[in-house]
């Protein structure tokens, strides 16, 4: 078994192993109770990975290069502000100091850093908007699914 991804956020680890899955390779979140249940301990220890099989890491490898470059982003999925382009990530970047106040000074600090994102294009940084209701996030998808792309 190999590592073709690791990540902070337990979300995007199975959502990279639900495409791998879906391309054809055997893929597996490691550390996937734990941070469920006690995510700081995860963040310590480097967060989730997503494992596959030896016989599958060239394809799954080139599967998340595809995905990193965007080529499964649907036209409302986020945009940077600044270049246009759609690698974003949520910045992980403060999630160590985040660890480390919260666990060793008790000071929480994340949620001033909510929803903060970052495009790994051009390192630009913002505060992004989430969808007001889990109904217009709904409608969004709706929209997407009509104008032929399947998610």
């Amino acid at each position: 078994m190999q590592c073709v991804h690791r990540s902070y956020d337990h979300a995007e680890a199975e959502i990279v192993a639900g495409l791998l899955r879906e391309e054809g390779c055997a893929a597996f979140v490691f550390e996937n109770g734990l941070s469920r249940l006690k995510w700081y301990q995860v963040i310590a220890f480097g967060g989730p990975l997503v494992m596959v099989p030896d016989a599958c890491v060239t394809h799954a490898r080139d599967v998340h290069d595809h995905w990193r470059r965007g080529d499964y982003c649907l036209d409302c999925d986020d945009r940077c502000p600044r270049c246009d382009g759609s690698d974003i990530e949520e910045n992980p970047s403060y999630r160590g100091w985040a660890f480390f106040f919260g666990c060793f000074l008790g000071l929480p600090i994340w949620p001033a850093l909510k929803w903060r994102e970052r495009c790994k294009s051009c390192g630009h940084h913002w505060k992004a908007v989430p969808p007001d209701t889990y109904a217009e996030l709904a409608r969004q998808t709706a929209e997407a699914r009509t104008r032929g792309h399947h998610g």
